[in-house]
């Protein structure tokens, strides 16, 4: 009877929904179906990602002309002319500039300026409100040039919940139980275990977890395929690669930054140890998710050594991995991500000759910061970028040689 009660007033719930308006939180306000929220301080690109992120938001996309009008009327009543948006061009071409929000390229709509995007210029865009650039698209340095810039949540429905985020409402346990118990717990407040659809989504959870581990919502089949508890659509994936395989029917996802399982990845655990937990359940109607892009590793070149530029996550070793390199090596690994995350890179395996030497740049140049320089046998040890790029340098000489290293590199969010 109990059960009977609450799948009806699930429904209610549902039917209410349906017919409820659109809104937005923390203060965004809604035009063209997205929130939007100017910040009028000037600040770089890499600081405007941080003050999106802390209200789980990306920096301003434009996929369209009506966004292009969203961003004009955003702007009107304000003294802000030159405004960050949410792209960052790995080339000066706009099919190699990625949106924020993990939607894909610019290719399929841009406005940039004439001879826009020029990476040489810089890697992040911006947008003009002035004279006869209004409305272009400009390239510029991302650490150096100071401007304002505009946050962008998806649109929810009204609810009185903390943690409201595209159209559903999620909790953060401060205690631990099993998964029955867990699931249980989430049932009683008409959810469930968390089932995560996108990127986004994902990385919204990261940002507002305190740094642990949390039961969510996927469990192994026998077949060792995964599925949601709640039954909606395994549309998104982020296992660990490392730890993608079924060691035990329960998953949980981690939040730890300095961890072995990088924080937002999701991994095996066993269903009767106890753990914190995310539930979920609707606020609203959820709003369709483009498809994340994904750009993998060739596998012809398992090492990744001169492989070009590297898309988080993935993994690097030195050539030849796990058995000996050779004399001679001189090899670079280009590390990227979106502009919104910073890179974790984790070394866990390193032996190298005296004299062959790993070094790992704070950007793509050898001019960046150096972030660590070394060689010989090391403890496995983890570095993080201060933006989306790191370059890593490993050249040996014509004497001795040694095993190398193996090391993953992934995306992780600004937290301040």
């Amino acid at each position: 009877m109990q059960l009977r009660f609450a799948l009806l007033l699930l429904i209610i719930c549902f039917k209410a929904c349906l017919n409820s308006p659109l809104i937005c939180t923390n203060g965004f306000t809604l035009l063209n179906k997205k929130c939007l929220k100017l910040f009028d301080t000037k600040v770089n690109h890499t600081s405007a990602e941080s003050s999106c992120n802390s209200f789980g938001a990306t920096l301003v996309t434009v996929k369209n002309v009506n966004d292009e009008q969203a961003i004009a009327t955003v702007v009107a009543a304000s003294s802000a002319r030159l405004i960050w948006l949410g792209l960052y061009c790995f080339d000066s071409d706009p099919a190699k500039c990625l949106w924020d929000d993990n939607s894909g390229s610019a290719q399929s709509y841009d406005n940039f300026s004439i001879d826009f995007p020029l990476v040489d210029a810089g890697h992040c865009v911006y947008l003009s409100t002035l004279g006869a650039l209004a409305g272009k698209w400009i390239s510029e340095d991302c650490e150096s040039k100071l401007m304002s810039y505009i946050c962008e949540l998806p649109t929810t429905h009204a609810d009185d919940c903390t943690y409201n985020y595209n159209g559903y409402c999620y909790t953060f346990s401060s205690t631990a139980e099993p998964f029955i118990i867990a699931q249980t717990k989430c049932a009683e407040t008409y959810g469930d275990l968390v089932s995560i659809h996108s990127s986004n989504e994902n990385r919204y959870i990261e940002t507002f977890a305190a740094q642990d581990y949390y039961l969510i919502g996927a469990v192994w089949k026998l077949d060792n395929s995964l599925y949601w508890l709640d039954k909606s659509k395994w549309d998104y994936n982020n296992t660990d690669p490392e730890n993608s395989y079924r060691g035990d029917y329960c998953v949980a996802m981690s939040t730890v930054i300095s961890s072995p399982i990088p924080s937002g990845f999701w991994f095996s655990t066993n269903c009767t140890r106890p753990a914190k937990y995310i539930c979920k359940r609707p606020a609203g109607v959820q709003s369709t998710t483009a498809s994340p892009v994904t750009v993998a590793p060739s596998p012809a070149n398992p090492s990744n050594c001169n492989a070009g530029l590297l898309m988080s996550p993935g993994v690097i070793t030195s050539p030849n991995y796990p058995e000996n390199y050779f004399n001679n090596e001189n090899c670079t690994y280009q590390l990227s991500t979106l502009g919104a995350y910073k890179i974790a890179l984790r070394f866990a395996s390193f032996s190298t000759e005296a004299n062959d030497v790993v070094t790992v740049y704070d950007g793509l140049t050898t001019d960046s910061p150096c972030l660590r320089r070394c060689s010989g046998t090391q403890r496995p040890f983890a570095l993080t970028s201060s933006g989306n790029t790191m370059l890593v340098t490993f050249t040996s000489d014509s004497k001795g040689i040694s095993s190398g290293f193996y090391a993953r590199f992934s995306s992780i969010v600004y937290r301040r």
